[in-house]
């Protein structure tokens, strides 16, 4: 399987035309958005202009994504949200939970978060592919490579069930790809990455990465 991961689009229409350009081009089999989809404003064009790709694009809300923005997945048939939700493409399940509430030097993906938790680790086992926007507490989340800001609860989701992968963004400059024991994280914030990063599971469901620029695709 070959996944297309991207975050923090923030509607701009130069991130919109890397990903349409880099479907066409990789061929993958799902696009998944980690957040941060819209401005604020009009989803609809920029909802539109995703399903207009034809394949799944599954996706989680950031902080710049208000929550009423989940009724208009509804209206486009290649769109889904991974909000407390499995999806299966190829056999491969993605899950996700979207939010995120930034505070001083963490994030938080809800206030109250407990019952959260309680609901998703039932939907994750290790094969599961986990999409959130905030980024796991120490790993690809340092503001201006200084301070860790990134969500203690993710972190814990990651410890405790111990997914194949998880899919984040939100800190921009933190864009990359890390492991935590046998999960692998990946950052694929578009700001930092240019057009993401594109992931594909063999077989064996082994993980290879490699980070998309703008100009040349960069393996790693």
């Amino acid at each position: 399987m070959l996944i297309y991961a991207v975050a923090d689009i923030h509607a701009n229409p130069e991130r919109i035309e890397h990903i349409r350009r880099t479907v066409s081009v990789h061929y993958p089999d799902v696009v998944v958005v980690a957040g941060d989809i819209i401005s604020y404003l009009h989803p609809e064009k920029t909802f539109a202009q995703l399903n207009a790709m034809s394949l799944p694009v599954l996706m989680v809300r950031g902080n710049s994504d208000p929550g009423y923005i989940e009724k208009h997945f509804e209206k486009f048939s290649n769109l889904a949200s991974l909000h407390l939700n499995r999806v299966t493409v190829k056999s491969i399940a993605f899950t996700g939970l979207s939010g995120t509430i930034p505070l001083p030097f963490r994030n938080r993906v809800r206030f109250r978060e407990k019952n959260l938790m309680k609901r998703v680790y039932p939907m994750i086992d290790s094969q599961t592919i986990v999409v959130v926007h905030p980024p796991p507490w120490g790993v690809l989340d340092q503001v201006m490579g200084r301070f860790h800001s990134g969500s203690k609860m993710v972190r814990e989701i990651v410890e405790k069930t111990r997914p194949k992968l998880l899919i984040c963004g939100h800190i921009h400059e933190a864009a990359g790809v890390k492991a935590i024991g046998r999960t692998t994280v990946v950052n694929c914030s578009m700001p930092a990455t240019g057009r993401g990063v594109m992931i594909e599971l063999d077989q064996n469901l082994t993980v290879r990465c490699w980070q998309l620029s703008e100009k040349l695709d960069k393996q790693t």
